[in-house]
Formats: structure tokens, sequence, C-alpha cells
């Protein structure tokens, strides 16, 4: 019953409309973002350009020479230097090493670095029909691979709002919150790991939300033991499930066997805790992801070292990875205003009040629900706390995009606390409102930037 009652409640004009406004603002930012003007956006590009063009995975020495001209060409020929406000070379040189060494793409090279991820097969897919044709022009091509993934990402998010078992309208302003999100939009419609590692990072949080509400799954946990193993194939800032899923595995398994009167049910629990225990363990450092933790790790308990030259205080790391959390685009040079940075916060702290000191409880959900959200999202935030704080240049990523592994429980709180804040529909209506609108004006500012006016 609560399984057909949960498809009932999946309603395809819903689900369609958010899709088709995922797919159209990604196509949107895709297009109206000048070439190689996306953190990394370079890098990530030559690793699955040569996937493509070699037809299989690369090796630092299969890094061509003809590439590199080509993209200084591009870097060239679309003002790279002139919006990043740092000067490419008067005369055009043929290799990346050659170029200033304030220029991003000289060091963000993925392909040189060995740094592999699934995301780069995913996009040389998109590529390997036009991967003679020019840069620029196969690069919209791998956009378009990352807004699929984006629209995916917003489906799934649907689908976990519901299986949560949200009220409709919270599910809904949840996903509209998510699709009008305008720095999400633009990371996700640009070359790079992100949206593969936020998908992973989805299907780990919908297997929990299934697994504590329905019990033992084949279904939930694949979801969650599948999901966090591709996503250490994926981006670094999937290293959180790790832990995570460990916890929950831990406190799930416990909770389900006490709560089970019949051995045969306990054992069950307890087994099933431990199997995904025992394969995580096992597969995380086989992965790049789980190497990369372990460096991470060793760094940490490292006597404290002097902080480089140019590292952000504690204020402005912090200050920039709130503002990029919500709207900063190009290479973190985009800014879009103190105003509406204000205006972004005081929602937030809305969504804040309303959990603190409700006002309406019109909206119910299953409290381990969540708690569930609570935890993703502090899980992520601590990570990425740990890692900028806690690492010799940390600092260096203060970037709210390395929080976008939580972006659908953050929204989903978000929505809730604006529920219980506003009383009424209309009240929840006029603050996502006041979100688009938002929104609107940072693509504004985008557009402006880049072409003027």
């Amino acid at each position: 019953m609560a399984l057909r009652r949960a498809q009932t409640d999946l309603r395809p004009p819903w689900l369609m409309l958010f899709v088709g406004l995922a797919l159209v603002r990604g196509l949107l930012y895709a297009s109206l973002t000048p070439p190689w003007q996306a953190p990394d956006e370079t890098g990530h590009f030559e690793y699955a350009w040569h996937i493509a063009r070699l037809g299989r995975l690369p090796a630092p020495a299969d890094a061509r020479p003809e590439f590199e001209r080509e993209l200084i060409a591009s870097l060239y020929a679309w003002r790279y230097g002139d919006f990043l406000g740092r000067p490419l070379l008067d005369r055009m040189p043929d290799r990346m090493e050659a170029l200033p060494e304030g220029i991003f793409p000289r060091r963000s090279r993925t392909l040189i670095s060995h740094r592999f991820s699934l995301a780069y097969v995913w996009q040389a897919l998109f590529l390997f029909p036009a991967s003679h044709e020019d840069l620029a022009a196969t690069l919209y091509l791998a956009r378009a691979s990352s807004v699929l993934l984006n629209a995916l990402l917003v489906g799934v998010a649907w689908g976990i709002f519901r299986e949560m078992g949200l009220p409709e309208g919270w599910a809904a302003t949840a996903t509209a919150f998510l699709v009008f999100w305008p720095q999400h939009t633009y990371i996700n419609a640009m070359v790079n790991e992100g949206p593969l590692a936020e998908l992973c990072a989805a299907f780990v949080l919908w297997g929990w939300a299934r697994l504590l509400r329905r019990g033992l799954s084949v279904e939930g946990s694949t979801a969650v033991v599948g999901g966090t193993l591709l996503g250490l194939w994926a981006k670094n800032t999937a290293a959180v499930l790790v832990p995570l899923s460990i916890l929950l595995a831990i406190g799930w398994g416990g909770y389900g066997a006490l709560r089970r009167r019949r051995t045969s049910e306990r054992l069950a629990y307890l087994g099933g805790a431990l199997l995904a225990l025992l394969v995580l363990t096992a597969l995380t450092g086989r992965t790049p992801v789980g190497r990369w933790m372990l460096n991470q790790i060793e760094a940490m308990v490292e006597p404290p070292q002097s902080a480089p030259p140019n590292a952000f205080s504690v204020a402005d790391t912090l200050t920039l990875t709130a503002e990029s959390l919500w709207g900063r685009f190009g290479w973190m040079n985009v800014r879009v205003g103190d105003l509406w940075y204000f205006i972004v916060a005081l929602l937030l702290l809305i969504a804040l009040e309303g959990w603190l000191l409700p006002r309406s409880r019109a909206w119910v959900a299953p409290r381990g629900m969540v708690l569930l959200m609570a935890l993703f999202v502090a899980a992520v935030a601590a990570g990425w706390a740990g890692f900028a704080f806690g690492t010799p240049n940390g600092r260096f990523y203060a970037q709210g995009r390395y929080l976008f592994p939580a972006a659908i429980p953050l929204a989903g709180l978000v929505a809730g606390g604006w529920g219980r804040w506003a009383p009424g529909r209309t009240g929840v209506a006029l603050l996502l409102l006041a979100w688009i609108l938002l929104d609107g004006v940072a693509m504004v500012r985008l557009i402006r930037f880049f072409y003027g006016g």
C-alpha cells in the first residue's frame, strides 16, 4: 500500500515541469557563458577530448601538442584574459607552460596530473562524433552532457522528497528551489565532474531514505553502496559519502536489530550493516578519491605548516564560499552584488527561524527524514571545513560548489523552514517567487558582465 501510494503521488506533470525547466535553464547558462569561463573547465575538457580522440583512457604522455596550440588559440579568440582581468601574452605561445603563471589553464590540467574521473568518459561520449571539430564547438557538446546530468539530478531530487514522505507542496517547493538555484545550475552546465558526483550523492540519499522508511531492501542497499563507490570514481567531494554511510549503517543496523523480535530479522539487519561496512572499507582504498582521502589525512596529522603567501583569512574563506554557494560566476570573478547576497542570506535565515520558531505546522514529515537531510548537510559541510581549514592549501578551495553534494537535502530543509515560517501556501509562494526573481537578477548580471549593456 505504501509503495502504491508513493507511486501515485509521483505525478508526471510536476516531474516533467521541473526536468524541463532544468534543461532550459541549463542550456541558457551553457550557451550564454563564453568558452573557458568556468573553474577548471579547460583541464576537464582536455581529458575528455583525449578520450574521444584516442578511443581509450589516456596517460599523461598522450597529451597532444596540437590540442595545446588549439586551446591557447581559443583562449585568445574568446578573450579569456580580458574577462578574467589577467592579460595573456602579446605573442601567443605554443605550449601551456609558456602562459603567464597567473593563467589558470596552465595549472588546471587533470590529464597531466593523471586525476581521472568517470565524468570524463560520459563527456567523451558526446565528443566522439565531433572530436575533430573546433574546440569551442565541441565544448558546448560537453556542456550539454552536464546539462543532461543536472536534469536527471532534478528528477531524482523530486523522487527523493516523495520517497521521504514529504507533502507534495513541500516536495514541489524544494525541487523548485533546486531548479532556480543560480550557481547550482551554472556549475552543472559547465564541463566538470561535479554533476556526476552530486548525482551519486543523490542516489546514496535516496537509498538511505528508502532503507530507513521501508526496512532492508535490495534497492536501498544497492543505491547506498553503488552510489558511494561510483562517487569515489567521480570527484573528491564524494569522499564524505564514505564516513557518512558508515555512520548511518552502524546506526541503522543497530536500531533495526533492537526493534526486531525475531532473531533472523536481527541478524539480517546486523549482517546488512556489516556487509556494507566491509564493502565500503575494502573498496574505498582502490578508488582515486580513496587514495586522495589517505593523502589528506596524512596532511592533517603532520605538524602545522605556515600558510601559503596568498592564503585567504578565515573571514575571506567563509565569505567567498557563501557568495559562490548562491551566485559568483566565471572563475569566481563575476559577483552579483552585496544587496542581492544580503537578500539571499535573509531568505535562508527565514528558513532557519522557521525550524527554530515555527509559526505553522501544516507540512509534516517523518522526523527521521528531516534528521537524515540535516545529517547529510552537516556531514558535507564538516568535510569541506575540515579540508579548508585543516590542510595547508585548503583555503584556496573557498567555493560553494564543493558543498553541492548536499544541495538536495539543503533545498529540502530550506523549503521546510519556509513552510513552518509562513502560514499558508501564499507565504511560501511569495518566498519562492523572491528566490526565482533573485535567480533572474543573477542571470542578468552574468549577461551584462560578458556582453555589456
